[in-house]
């Protein structure tokens, strides 16, 4: 009896064993089926996409027809919709969006949809008919006026999406004026006047929000070869400043706009306005000012600066406009390279009488640099300069920066008296005494810029990589261009020797020894007949002619670098410096006009482009006054 037990036990547990191995057997087919059909579903629709994509529409109809029954996403309804359409099934398709109006009566894109059909049919009155009503239906509800727009949009009728936004703005009232929306729907027909007088109006109704309506006009200029763009929001911007005289808005806009575009003098005549309606007390003058100097439009900056220095010395802007002023006469003078001796002693003169009036301290360091520099690098004094400097670095009671800043200024002088070491070490204290600061950014490129000089390349391009990101736009653009210099030149053979002499001829240039950079620069052409140096050569030589009055060598110079390295990192600067010789020096316009078009046209990445671009206009006579 146990045994008969024991095994009856057995062939139930048997049994119930094999049952539990039939269901999972069962399950597992089950699922492979479904797994089957899943892939066998995807398969179809990747197929029937691929037919699509290769225009042919009968074998990708075949396919979304089933699988549309399974699956009605957006992407295989449009691919279905427009395979009926590209087939000429005409009622098919009508068929299709009606199924979708009656299942979906509150999305109105099929109803857009239905129109759609009609207009592919070429049943036009029945499109417009369609269209027409769906507008005409409208009500006061701004998310049907929305969905109704972006509908159209999607089929390609833009004209029916304003429509449908401007019938929308009537009916909504100043609650959703929709001024974004068709600011887009002009934009991108192409009616940028229209544009610009829905940001305008946007901005003057929700003046909070100007700043964010800068940054999306911002955008929009940027992307504006053809300039029509800014010219219309110009163009609407001088009429509204001189139809509403009171409205500060518009006002601070063209102002806003003109240093966008770098057009220096309206935007001072417009901070100049400014400031006189609503005493300012020249705060954005001395901005426009500021701005001029750093794009080298000192003429510009000096009138700003004039007019705050004619407010008084009580007027709180009254030291920066004195510093400023006479920094960029220095510049003016000292960068244009035909000056008098006389026009610098005059300088020189002006600037004692500065510092005789506001003292040394840290806002006013820049002018006994820029005294220290005028006596060293032009005048030849170089042991009053140096002693100038020495004297405030060792005067008690002035901050570090000032100090720091004289001990770099003290270091160029070093480098130009050929006292190498000595300006290194002072450059790399003040990389120490500053770190992660302007002023040291400073002293580390010109202590790299040293290295190269005498042939340290290895260590000269680490330095100069470290500026290339992190620092100032003016350090870091000299600095990529120094690092590249030292890269490009370097053959595959790690031959420096080319690089030394032109780093040597370089140091010439700055030491104003002009006789010896030329000496210098002719015998690695000689030595190094077919280098990739050649067209660095032909631009310092260029360099040294304009600093040596010669104009005429320096533009036949410039246009040879020009025609033979297109391509070359120097091509755009050697066309712009062109350009300014013909407008500045040789008085051709018609010449400059076309340099300058020309660096607009095949050099759309230079820095120089929106400077040429004003020049351009501006010699044409197109400039707003």
């Amino acid at each position: 009896m146990q045994a008969l037990y024991v095994l009856q036990t057995m062939k139930r547990k048997g049994l119930h064993h094999l049952l539990r191995l039939r269901k999972l057997f069962a399950g597992i087919l089950l699922s492979a089926a479904m797994l089957s059909v899943t892939m066998a579903g995807n398969t179809d629709e990747m197929l029937a996409n691929q037919y699509f994509r290769n225009g042919q529409y009968e074998q990708a109809l075949a396919l979304y027809e089933e699988i549309f029954q399974d699956n009605q996403s957006p992407v295989i309804y449009n691919n279905y919709l427009e395979s009926l359409l590209r087939t000429e099934s005409f009622r098919r398709a009508e068929r299709l969006v009606n199924q979708q109006i009656e299942a979906h009566p509150r999305e109105i894109r099929f109803q857009v949809d239905l129109g759609y059909v009609h207009g592919r049919a070429g049943n036009s009155r029945r499109e417009r008919r369609q269209m027409d009503a769906l507008i005409n239906d409208l009500e006061a509800n701004r998310q049907q006026v929305i969905d109704l727009a972006l509908a159209y949009e999607t089929r390609g009728y833009t004209d029916r999406a304003l429509e449908t936004y401007l019938r929308g703005r009537e009916l909504l009232g100043d609650r959703y004026p929709l001024h974004l929306r068709i600011a887009e729907i002009h934009e991108r027909q192409g009616n940028y006047e229209a544009m610009m007088r829905e940001y305008l109006d946007y901005m003057n109704d929700r003046p909070d929000e100007v700043a964010r309506i800068r940054g999306m006009l911002q955008d929009a200029l940027a992307n504006d070869p053809g300039y029509d763009r800014n010219e219309a929001l110009r163009r609407l911007l001088l009429m509204r400043t001189q139809n509403n005289p009171d409205n500060v808005m518009y006002a601070e806009m063209l102002l806003w706009l003109s240093i966008q575009q770098q057009d220096f003098r309206i935007a001072f005549m417009q901070a100049r306005a400014l400031d006189r309606r609503f005493r300012q007390e020249g705060k954005q003058v001395l901005e426009v000012a500021e701005l001029s100097a750093r794009n080298r439009n000192y003429s510009i900056a000096a009138d700003a600066y004039q007019y705050i220095l004619d407010m008084g010395s009580d007027n709180r802007h009254y030291m920066n406009a004195l510093v400023g002023y006479l920094n960029v006469r220095f510049l003016s003078v000292t960068e244009d390279y035909a000056y008098e001796m006389d026009d610098l002693l005059a300088i020189e003169q002006e600037y004692f009488q500065a510092i005789d009036e506001i003292g040394i301290r840290a806002n006013t360091v820049q002018l006994v640099r820029n005294l220290a520099n005028l006596q060293a690098f032009y005048l030849g004094k170089t042991d009053e300069a140096t002693e100038l400097l020495q004297d405030i670095i060792d005067m008690r009671g002035l901050s570090n920066r000032v100090k720091g800043a004289c001990m770099v200024e003290l270091a160029d002088i070093l480098l130009y008296t050929g006292e190498v070491w000595d300006a290194t070490l002072l450059y790399a204290q003040v990389d120490r005494m500053f770190r992660d600061d302007p002023l040291a950014h400073e002293a580390k490129y010109k202590n790299a810029r040293l290295s190269y000089f005498i042939g340290e390349f290895d260590w000269a391009k680490a330095q100069l990589d470290i500026l290339k990101a992190g620092t100032s736009r003016l350090i870091a653009n000299d600095a990529m261009r120094l690092s590249l210099r030292i890269q490009d030149n370097i053959g595959q053979d790690d031959n420096t020797e080319p690089l030394k002499i032109f780093a040597r001829a370089e140091q010439h240039v700055f030491m104003n020894r002009f006789d010896d950079a030329v000496a210098t620069l002719d015998s690695l052409v000689q030595r190094f007949p077919g280098h990739s140096i050649q067209d660095d050569v032909l631009f310092v030589n260029a360099e040294i002619m304009i600093q040596t009055n010669n104009f005429i060598g320096a533009d036949s110079l410039l246009a040879r670098l020009v025609e033979a390295y297109p391509g070359g990192v120097l091509a755009d600067e050697a066309l712009f410096i062109r350009a300014e010789l013909q407008q500045n020096h040789f008085k051709q316009n018609d010449k400059a006009m076309a340099l300058y078009q020309d660096l607009m046209l095949n050099y759309p990445g230079s820095v120089h482009v929106i400077t040429a671009r004003n020049r351009f206009r501006t010699l044409r006579g197109d400039v707003i006054n």
